[in-house]
């Protein structure tokens, strides 16, 4: 555990003296350092620093690696809980260990770790980046990624990189498709489909897709239907969030509809591809390749039948989540979770 240590409140070790009228975050916790909110934070420890400036001395914040024994340690007296990791579920039994929440925040837009009825029914309010349109919108990482997966597949690039470690070089083993003129399949239309669109445009596909929560597509997507998309596209990407609506979205038929040998991406969320149905579509050739940054029960990855199918098969590309992990974008999303916090204890 690591603690950023503030300077003492008051000259000889003593309190400073309060002033007659306080804010909710100085009223909020007397922990020996002032009256400061403690914040309990997941995520990568060079940042530390960069939040204590920015949320200043009402605060005081706790890096603690992402585990659930350091977690139990420090939530006791914990105000936030301020994830940018994403690898400990904040479920019942954690919370019940944290009478002092007061707000519960992540640096990501998912937050299906987190136990939403919980918080709820104890009044805590839950803020993610989801609908921070002033910072998303200059962020490009997950979509990079996701193209990313999209040309390691269609290369093969897994299998080629293998190749060549062991000494081979056997180019005929690793035929590539060729990206211009097919056509690319998006479902989810928001932010990362607009930007898989602008790539697929710039190596001259063509590009569909279907949203519908979308009453007025980009204009280089041409809207269809799903079965549509489904039955057309050579490459399909998914950029939807995850909810009850999304969860099995792509299933047996679905996958049944898919074009013979089309490539799939997915850096959503795990749950939205049926993962039986998807393993039942790659041993009979559709998806041809698979390219995820996500599975379900993840970060436990050693039990899922996917991870499991892809030690012996090379078409499927796997990716730790790492879609919206860059320090460039990182630093942004963080300032910006930080000033949110002020701001709400304000």
């Amino acid at each position: 555990m690591h603690e950023l240590h503030l300077p003492a409140p008051g000259a000889g070790g003593h309190p400073a003296k309060l002033p007659a009228r306080l804010t909710l975050a100085e009223h909020f916790s007397f922990n020996g350092r002032g009256n400061m909110i403690k914040v309990l934070y997941l995520g990568p420890a060079n940042f530390a620093s960069l939040l204590q400036a920015e949320l200043g001395a009402a605060f005081h914040l706790v890096w603690v690696p992402a585990e659930r024994r350091a977690v139990l340690a420090e939530i006791p007296d914990a105000g936030v809980w301020l994830d940018a990791s994403m690898k400990v579920a904040l479920e019942e039994t954690l919370l019940a260990q944290a009478p002092r929440l007061k707000l519960v925040i992540t640096a990501t837009t998912g937050a299906d770790h987190i136990d939403q009825q919980r918080l709820a029914a104890r009044q805590i309010p839950l803020l993610t980046l989801r609908g921070q349109t002033e910072v998303l919108n200059s962020l490009t990482p997950a979509a990079e990624l996701s193209w990313l997966l999209l040309l390691a597949c269609a290369r093969h690039l897994r299998a080629a990189i293998h190749h060549v470690e062991q000494g081979l070089w056997e180019r005929e083993q690793f035929p590539g498709v060729m990206l211009k003129g097919k056509q690319l399949g998006i479902i989810g239309c928001g932010r990362l489909g607009a930007w898989m669109a602008r790539y697929a445009r710039a190596f001259d596909m063509e590009v569909v897709g279907y949203d519908p929560l979308v009453t007025r597509y980009p204009e280089n997507i041409a809207p269809a239907s799903l079965d549509e998309l489904l039955a057309g596209s050579h490459f399909i990407s998914l950029h939807v969030p995850f909810n009850e609506q999304t969860r099995n979205l792509i299933g047996a038929d679905q996958i049944r509809r898919m074009r013979r040998g089309a490539i799939l991406v997915n850096t959503s969320r795990g749950a939205i591809v049926n993962e039986a149905a998807l393993l039942e579509g790659l041993e009979a050739g559709t998806p041809a390749a698979l390219g995820v940054d996500v599975v379900e029960g993840e970060p436990a990855i050693r039990d899922t039948k996917l991870w499991q199918y892809a030690q012996t098969h090379p078409q499927v590309v796997i990716t730790p989540h790492i879609g919206g992990f860059s320090p460039d974008a990182l630093e942004v999303v963080l300032r910006h979770t930080a000033r949110r916090i002020a701001r709400h204890f304000a």
